[in-house]
């Protein structure tokens, strides 16, 4: 389990043992939470929007994209109390229990979208590698019954997790303590290795292994090899950017931690770097759902049906190429 460890200062709190300014983060996150929850609430119900036939079409790429989009979705519905929280000095104003019960949620949701992103890249990789035996295992009711599983295991770990790291945790912090001892520190290295390190090797193997094997085959046309080198990509980049730079912090402070007698220097210099850390958390929120025009080979009719008015926009043109101008005389043909 990652959790932050955080030194605290307040005006209003009497404890002040590293003189962190826990308002320096306020406008960043503040911002940067305001145009996930704008931008990624319409577009995650867009995108389940238009998945939701591809499931009754039995094809369980779309389930698993599907679940990480509800993930996304549920951490965006708790971004207003997070905006609350942050605006107002990394104090929490609803009670123990909500913030418990909510910062429980919000990264239950976290690591399990990892997880389902190594779904998602596996699948691909055996399509293309082990298409036969593939094939026999290809049925919606396994794709969903590793969904479940996951949102169980991850849930009782991370619930479990929160439980014996935040016991001693300052009442007016949310998920959040200066206290985490030595023992606590090795506990976080290990888990974020089973959340981050070992994703990101498996995730390397299937880019590189379904790079080496898409090139020789025959039957599979260029512009579907580049549509599922694309998809992989997409998720590389969305782990790397979005969730790698608040491991390796998280991994420095619990380095810290075992090997630093006196931490409070360190973590007033590296407060503000962790917190933006946390802010990039919540952009997956906003890069998932492109993952939609990978599986629909119809996107592009798709969009237009629901903005009518892109089919007149020329940089919508240009991005989508000629087949928009066909799509959009369908349309109209249609209507």
């Amino acid at each position: 389990m990652i959790m932050m460890e955080v030194n605290l200062t307040t005006h209003n709190n009497s404890w002040n043992p590293c003189d962190i300014n826990l308002y320096s983060d306020s406008y960043i996150l503040c911002v940067v939470y305001g145009l996930v929850f704008c931008i990624g609430l319409p577009s995650n119900c867009l995108a389940l929007y238009g998945l939701y036939s591809l499931v009754k079409a039995e094809n369980i790429l779309p389930v698993f994209v599907i679940n990480l989009l509800l993930s996304d979705l549920i951490q965006i519905f708790i971004i207003p109390l997070w905006i609350d929280y942050y605006r107002n000095g990394h104090k929490w104003r609803f009670g123990v229990i909500s913030c418990r019960v909510f910062g429980c949620i919000f990264y239950i949701c976290l690591f399990v979208s990892i997880f389902f992103m190594c779904c998602i890249a596996m699948e691909r990789y055996l399509a293309i590698a082990h298409p036969l035996k593939f094939r026999s295992y290809e049925k919606l009711r396994n794709a969903t019954l590793i969904c479940v599983t996951l949102w169980v295991v991850v849930s009782i770990g991370t619930s479990a997790a929160f439980c014996i790291g935040l016991a001693d945790a300052p009442r007016s912090l949310c998920m959040e303590t200066y206290s985490i001892g030595k023992d606590y520190a090795v506990f976080q290295l290990v888990a974020m290795t089973i959340t981050f390190l070992f994703p990101f090797v498996l995730l390397m193997y299937i880019y590189y292994n379904t790079r080496k094997k898409i090139t020789s085959i025959i039957s599979v046309h260029e512009k579907e090899k580049r549509k599922i080198m694309n998809l992989l990509s997409l998720i590389i980049v969305i782990f790397v950017v979005v969730f790698g730079p608040y491991h390796i912090i998280c991994y420095v402070i619990s380095i810290a931690v075992l090997i630093l007698d006196d931490r409070c220097n360190f973590l007033s210099q590296i407060f503000i770097y962790e917190q933006v850390t946390m802010g990039l958390l919540s952009l997956n929120c906003l890069l998932d759902p492109v993952m939609y025009i990978f599986l629909r080979k119809d996107f592009r009719k798709t969009v237009v049906r629901i903005f009518p008015f892109l089919k007149r926009a020329r940089c919508w043109k240009s991005l989508t190429g000629s087949q928009v101008e066909s799509t959009s005389r369908e349309v109209q043909t249609q209507k």
